[in-house]
């Protein structure tokens, strides 16, 4: 497997193998997003979690349970919940409190790797056997993934995921937004326009979620058209979102 160096981008990989396989290092990273999801459960905090989800959907859109985007979506909610939001007392994110009070030293490795986990929009370069080649359209790296084929899936076609380094390789988080074929030059030019109107490399992430929501509820309408139309509506949506 080719692994990603931290020269290539802000994803941290340990400096010495921890565990013997790929196998066994994705595996850890999904019991770690499991039982941290299951601590979530457990804090009986709804309220501030419906508050959290309510500001999510707002900058993205909200998709309803019986939409084919439900399961993406809570997905990405709740990873981003877990690794990404700063809670307003502590003012850190929930898997950082967790790795303070973790006493599995490779559990708390795990843990570090998803507070440096990248989420960003990437383009499929290439699909092998075990391994995706992706290249970041924000930030501009190269990213080699251990997975297993991602099927249904072309070189060029554009996703919103998450990638967490960890032990010399780098895995897929549970963020999975593959947005339609056709579409990458529409959302490059949106990213070129949110940035030069000041807006942030998660607004922009933001801002396209919301275009592939667009494509479920007017599907009459061409993805391309859908997404290449979209370019007057951003500074009221970021309004909104706050």
């Amino acid at each position: 497997m080719s692994a990603v160096t931290a020269s290539d981008s802000a994803i941290s990989t340990a400096r010495a193998p921890l565990l013997p396989s790929s196998l066994a290092r994705a595996a850890l990273v999904e019991e770690v997003l499991d039982s941290l999801v299951e601590e979530l459960g457990r804090e009986g905090n709804e309220e501030e979690v419906a508050a959290a989800r309510g500001r999510y959907d707002r900058r993205r859109g909200r998709v309803f349970e019986d939409e084919a985007l439900w399961e993406e979506w809570t997905r990405a909610f709740l990873e981003w919940y877990i690794v990404e939001r700063i809670h307003p007392i502590s003012k850190r994110p929930l898997v950082a409190r967790s790795m303070a009070a973790e006493a599995d030293p490779m559990r708390a490795v795990v843990m570090r790797a998803l507070i440096t986990s990248l989420r960003s929009l990437f383009e499929i370069r290439a699909v092998r056997k075990e391994e995706v080649e992706l290249g970041d359209i924000l930030g501009g790296a190269h990213f080699s993934v251990s997975a297993e084929p991602l099927h249904g899936v072309s070189p060029g076609d554009v996703a919103e995921l998450r990638l967490i380094g960890f032990d010399h390789e780098v895995f897929f988080g549970r963020t999975f937004l593959f947005h339609p074929g056709g579409t990458r030059e529409a959302i490059l030019a949106h990213a070129r326009r949110i940035a030069a109107e000041g807006g942030k490399r998660e607004e922009v992430i933001d801002y396209c979620a919301s275009l592939r929501i667009r494509c479920e509820r007017y599907r009459h309408v061409s993805p391309i058209r859908v997404y290449e139309a979209a370019t007057a509506d951003f500074p009221q949506w970021r309004i909104a979102g706050k």
